[in-house]
């Protein structure tokens, strides 16, 4: 039968569904549709009156020809397929009927826990801590089992769910839990067709982990970072990280902030919020090694609570709510994993047409060349003020002028200096240890910048440099075309003047993306500062910044090894030859600690071997091959500059 029978493709998901017959299935109820699939219960029969209720995830049809969504399907099927555990959605085919794709999936006669959520709430109560509690341990066992999965070669598979949520989470009416959905799960095997690097754009933004907002890199911890989410929206009965737009979103996200756990958690037991704390740390070191120990840590808080629970513990829990199964849902109240998707693409449809009609429109003239359609200022928020920045008139003179807030510095400065007398890393690392906040302002020749630090750590940058500003940038790195930013320049003041927000509206960038290639762009004008082999520096204690920030959360001593990592051998060996007869002894320090600079064990196993018998040129002549030697004097400039090791 073909794909469309029983039901038309331009056929609304609102409309009554008519049961049909799918290959050797019979589709009896559709359960969900998303912007990738839909989701259908589904019926196998066979000889002598066997029947087996399974669900149906379809591609959908003006999808089934893209070679994009075709792989990303097939890599679902293969990988969750390759997922043999009680606790996780199992697959029983993958296949295709009438050239569409499909996978055969394990029928979960109950809900997931984004309805259990919504049941509890429709009848006013709380989920009990000790129910929340046991599903969390669950998710955390599945996923033990999926992190620690082995290839057929024994190689380990490196799965990361990365989109666990409540929706992706399924509970059985038995009180069986179960996760679903690994449509965007990410292998470190070679053998998937579309292979998705750490921190692509996938997942729910509100369910993802610090890690994946900045784009790092990702492991079995993101997870768990996810599960702590989820836990703790089970015991509030309310988001974790909720606002008004998805950038910020993201901001309380990459923060790890749980000022709504303390809020509306009070009530949490002190011993589980302390394991929440853990599984919701911001740095992925400070959370629990494994899915496993965070698992093992929730069944010893139940088991010191003298609380027992049981599968049948759970499903007289989902009885007494009046759970019945699973139900058919509107296309925008599904609570599978792909459900919104649909509606983001109606919504981007519509910001396309609305592009369309700025373009055409008379009051939007796009003039790429147009010196006055240019960016005045870009700050670190995403504003561009037209009106009163001291970038003004920049873009009219090949000269780059000085900030404005120079202007009306009339103090002396407190601290002051040179380059290369004093180098970025030693100034960096100075102000980090101290810590100091204030406005840094560097000048070389006629670039300026300034940076306003809070307790060491850049708060807020800003350049005289054209191409540094956030809209060239994105021009020159690719992402948008001069004339999209030319249109986004022309209609800022719709956007209240936030050049972010401008792209977002129109559709040309995801709040994601926006976050991340600004955060990219601040670390790489930071880091540019320590190639610089002159120029001066002056810091004024004190000097708070007066314009709106965008919170940057940047880590002074990241970007310090950051920026020594990319150092040439020739700049670092200028530094090295001038002290090449001094002995460098490493100095016992809280903070930075050879690990803060977050470049790898290098630092810390070469500081432990400096003990002040060898000087800089030895150290330096015990390694002959170029990369070694890069190596060496990278890290050994690293310790000295940072003062982790003083010279005798």
């Amino acid at each position: 039968m073909d794909y469309t029978s029983g039901r038309m493709a331009s056929e609304s998901p609102q409309s009554p569904f008519v049961p049909y017959n799918f290959g050797r299935y019979e589709l009896t109820q559709r359960l969900a549709m998303g912007g990738m699939a839909e989701i259908f219960c589904a019926r196998q029969t066979g000889a002598h009156g066997f029947e087996k209720m399974l669900v149906i995830k379809r591609i959908l049809p003006h999808l089934a020809n893209d070679p994009e969504f075709v792989s990303m399907f097939i890599d679902e099927a293969k990988l969750q397929g390759a997922l043999q555990h009680p606790k996780i959605v199992q697959v029983y085919e993958f296949g295709q009927v009438d050239g569409v794709y499909f996978i055969a999936l394990e029928w979960i006669d109950g809900l997931d826990a984004l309805g259990l959520l919504r049941a509890c709430a429709h009848r006013r109560q709380r989920l009990p801590v000790r129910l929340a509690v046991h599903i969390a341990a669950e998710v955390l066992d599945a996923l033990d089992y999926a992190h620690e999965r082995r290839g057929s070669d024994g190689s380990p598979l490196g799965v990361v769910h990365r989109d666990v949520s409540p929706s992706n989470i399924f509970i059985s009416r038995r009180g069986d839990v179960k996760l679903g959905d690994f449509g965007i799960a990410h292998a470190a095997n070679d053998q998937r067709t579309s292979k998705t690097q750490a921190g692509t754009l996938k997942g729910k933004y509100g369910y993802m982990a610090p890690e994946q907002v900045v784009g790092g890199e990702i492991d079995g911890r993101t997870d768990q970072f996810a599960v702590g989410i989820v836990l703790a929206e089970m015991l509030m009965g309310r988001r974790l990280f909720t606002a008004a737009n998805d950038l910020d979103v993201l901001l309380m996200v990459r923060d790890a902030r749980l000022d709504r756990l303390d809020r509306h958690g009070s009530d949490v037991p002190p011993p589980l919020r302390t394991l929440l704390n853990k599984m919701l740390a911001r740095d992925p070191a400070e959370r629990f090694a494994r899915a496993s120990e965070a698992r093992d840590a929730l069944s010893d808080f139940l088991f010191d609570a003298r609380q027992r629970v049981s599968s049948a513990d759970l499903g007289a829990f989902l009885e007494s709510l009046g759970v019945t199964g699973a139900q058919p849902v509107r296309q925008e109240e599904s609570g599978m994993a792909m459900m919104g998707e649909d509606t983001r693409a109606r919504r981007q449809a519509a910001d396309l047409q609305r592009i369309a009609v700025l373009r055409a429109s008379q009051e939007v003239q796009i003039q790429p060349d147009a010196p006055s359609l240019m960016p005045a200022e870009v700050h670190i928020d995403l504003d561009l003020d037209l009106t009163d920045s001291p970038f003004s008139n920049e873009v009219e003179s090949p000269t780059p002028q000085a900030p404005a807030v120079l202007a009306v510095i009339g103090d002396k400065a407190d601290i002051s200096g040179s380059f290369p007398e004093v180098t970025a890393a030693h100034l960096f690392s100075g102000l980090a240890t101290a810590p100091e906040s204030g406005l840094l302002v560097l000048e070389r020749d006629s670039v300026v910048k300034e940076i306003y630090l809070m307790n060491g750590t850049p708060e807020f940058v800003s350049s005289n440099v054209p191409s540094e500003r956030f809209g060239e940038y994105l021009v020159q790195s690719g992402v948008i075309s001069a004339g999209e930013l030319s249109m986004a320049l022309a209609i800022l003041p719709r956007f209240a003047g936030k050049l972010g927000d401008t792209l977002v509206g129109l559709n040309l960038l995801r709040p994601l993306e926006v976050f991340r290639h600004l955060t990219r762009q601040v670390r790489e004008k930071l880091i540019d500062v320590f190639t610089w082999d002159r120029g001066t520096y002056r810091f004024y204690r004190g000097k708070a910044n007066e314009r709106e920030a965008f919170p940057l959360g940047l880590d002074a001593y990241e970007i310090i090894g950051a920026a020594v990592a990319q150092l040439s051998l020739t700049a670092v060996r200028h530094r090295l030859d001038q002290i090449a007869s001094t002995r460098p002894r490493r100095v016992e320090r809280g903070l930075p600690a050879p690990e803060s600079f977050r470049v790898g064990a290098g630092p810390r196993e070469l500081w432990q071997r400096l003990d002040g018998k060898r000087s800089v040129g030895d150290w330096m002549k015990r390694y002959e091959q170029p990369e070694q030697l890069l190596t060496l004097c990278r890290t050994l400039y690293l310790l000295i500059e940072t003062d982790l090791a003083v010279l005798d």
